[in-house]
């Protein structure tokens, strides 16, 4: 178990260095917004690889609302650039 705890960790890790590194060098606004996203997502995925390690559900619902809120809000952003951007 605990080499899988390691390899998760460490993919984690890599894919939040690969996202930052997207968040900062992307061209526009909607790369940076799916950067946040995406960020999210990965620490959510690190903090229930956490729980898993010490055994502990207590934060599943805290997880959850923080997931459907980082939802709603790249949606709202991604709306907002699809308005201000030209149609083509």
């Amino acid at each position: 178990m605990t080499w899988v705890f390691i390899v998760t960790v460490g993919l984690l890790s890599v894919a939040g260095l690969l996202v930052l590194v997207r968040l900062i060098l992307g061209r526009t606004t909607l790369d940076r917004i799916v950067a946040v996203d995406v960020f999210v997502t990965v620490i959510i995925a690190g903090t229930c690889a956490g729980m898993g390690w010490v055994q502990d559900g207590s934060n599943i619902a805290l997880l959850a609302a923080f997931a459907l809120l980082a939802f709603i809000g790249s949606v709202s952003a991604a709306r907002l650039v699809e308005k201000k951007e030209p149609y083509r």
